[in-house]
């Protein structure tokens, strides 16, 4: 009888690993293949291991920034290729032709399945929500993202940045301060308010708990999606780790519930925001659509507010602490920025930029774009294919997830020649003209991201707090023995962390936004 038993098992595991191979098979036909063999039925999951720095384990970011650029290069010549986790087939693209090809399909693509994982935390939000969901959302927010509005915020992004800049001077008491955490409270800072029209008070208060959980909840939803016994809901919520983020998204969606329903009662009441005049945060849109419009109901605002407050904080405190690592070990750079927020303060470092004054700075503009090519906020995103699609001659097999390798495609030989040299000379006027469309995608490309203010919203405030820390008059950038110094006084140097250590600190949640 057990006999009998092994032999039906074997018998229909055999079946399967031949109907798995079958497949890869017939799509190695199709696109080019990264190859497994026959009794390999976990694909590319086994290339996953974990990297150990200074005592932490990141299995996640680096592991698929290491195991992504293996594949990259091996594949250099084609635009595409594709791999495996478990039976699911992935189209890794790294060419800018394929991306406008895949991006400019208007059917039979949605957002990939592993959106499904960040849903789980954060809900469905403007940024992760399906296409069909997007176009009735996307109307009902419109107003949260005209230009007037977006030129209101810049009134926060003064306050913050100067408020930066005091808690900066006071870490000259100390020899040496790291700054990486301190540019995330203050992102969360700015976010919080132009986003909930609230003043949270996270530099100067910690708000430690709250950005832990906020990091911890977005590096278990990435997490999860390389490891597919934890796919199941079941298996998940009942786990250890699912526990763990059950607790960390209580705290986030906590935090949320309790300024809504503040705002709210003050809304009912009749009472305006403080410094409501200035501008109109998302929650006040938010508040008027879910009472007097009833067009979403509470548990939807509190998606949305979690979503646009993971995803702004996480993309653009990444942008500036690579910023500052990258123009800290470039004086002659730094240099250049000085001269030129000098001349466009008029030697006021504390007069509020315009908007006009952000023109005017066309070389700090240059400089981040460069920035956001080497690191790019949102390092890679995916779209999911529901009929086989055909891009660059090639054909996606149905049910793949398409997934857009930014860090890559930016370091692309044909349009970004010795990629790896930071040279913010490639966006001068005479030069950006050569890159191609969809060859420079750091906040991600389509219509979700480009015109949901991912990249309008997120630029004026990365620019906004570089311009007050470059004008400390007095004030330099200098590069340590092995830390990229961006502030330094009276010998006293406020750094951020090595690069292998800086690597990890983009969120998971934006490598799939």
């Amino acid at each position: 009888m057990l006999l009998e038993i092994v032999a039906c098992v074997s018998i229909i595991v055999i079946a399967l690993l031949a109907k798995l191979s079958w497949w890869r098979q017939r799509c190695n036909r199709l696109i080019p293949n990264v190859q497994f063999s026959f009794f390999n039925p976990l694909g590319a999951v086994l290339d996953y291991d974990g990297f150990e720095i200074s005592g932490k384990k990141y299995a996640v970011h680096l592991a698929l920034i290491a195991a992504f650029g293996k594949w990259s290069n091996n594949f250099r010549k084609y635009p595409l290729f594709c791999t495996w986790i478990t039976y699911m087939p992935f189209v890794l693209i790294h060419k800018s032709e394929a991306v406008k090809d895949l991006l400019q399909v208007n059917k039979n693509i949605e957002k990939s399945w592993i959106y499904y994982f960040v849903q789980a935390v954060v809900g469905k939000g403007l940024f992760t929500c399906d296409s069909t969901q997007w176009r009735d959302r996307r109307k009902l927010f419109a107003p949260c993202f005209q230009s007037n509005m977006l030129k209101g915020y810049l009134t926060v992004f003064n306050e913050h940045s100067h408020k930066f800049v005091k808690y900066l001077m006071k870490g000259t008491e100390n020899e040496f301060t790291s700054i990486d955490f301190p540019i995330s409270l203050s992102t969360l800072d700015i976010v919080c308010e132009c986003i909930m029209g609230v003043e949270i008070g996270a530099l100067e208060n910690g708000s430690k708990q709250f950005v832990e959980s906020l990091h911890r909840s977005s590096d278990l939803a990435m997490a999860r999606i390389l490891k597919f016994w934890q796919w199941p809901d079941f298996l998940y919520w009942n786990s250890e780790t699912g526990k763990d983020a059950a607790y960390h998204k209580k705290v986030v969606h906590d935090f949320s519930r309790t300024v809504i329903e503040e705002r709210k009662r003050r809304y009912l009441n009749g009472e305006k925001a403080d410094d409501s005049s200035r501008y109109k945060s998302l929650l006040e849109v938010l508040l008027k659509l879910h009472i007097k419009d009833q067009a979403l109901d509470e548990e939807g605002v509190i998606q949305e507010v979690v979503t646009f407050i993971i995803g702004g904080h996480d993309t653009v405190a990444a942008a500036i602490k690579w910023a500052l690592y990258l123009i800290g070990h470039h004086p002659e750079v730094q240099e250049k920025i000085h001269e030129e927020v000098d001349s466009v303060l008029e030697g006021d470092p504390q007069r509020p930029l315009s908007v006009d004054d952000l023109g005017d700075l066309k070389y700090l503009d240059c400089v981040l774009k460069e920035c956001n090519r080497l690191y790019p906020s949102v390092p890679m995103f995916g779209r999911h294919i529901f009929e086989e699609t055909k891009i660059c001659g090639y054909i996606a097999p149905k049910g793949a997830s398409a997934i857009v390798m930014a860090y890559f495609l930016h370091r692309d030989e044909d349009v970004f020649p010795d990629p790896e040299k930071f040279d913010p000379e490639r966006f001068f006027p005479e030069n950006k003209n050569k890159i191609p469309e969809f060859a420079y995608v750091p906040f991600g490309a389509g219509t979700v991201v480009r015109r949901d203010g991912g990249e309008d919203h997120g630029v004026p405030h990365f620019e906004k707090l570089l311009p007050s820390l470059f004008g400390l008059e007095g004030q330099n950038v200098a590069r340590h023995e092995h830390h990229s110094t961006v502030f330094s006084a009276s010998s006293h140097q406020v750094s951020t962390e090595t690069q292998q250590q800086q690597q990890v600190t983009t969120s998971a949640f934006v490598l799939v936004l």
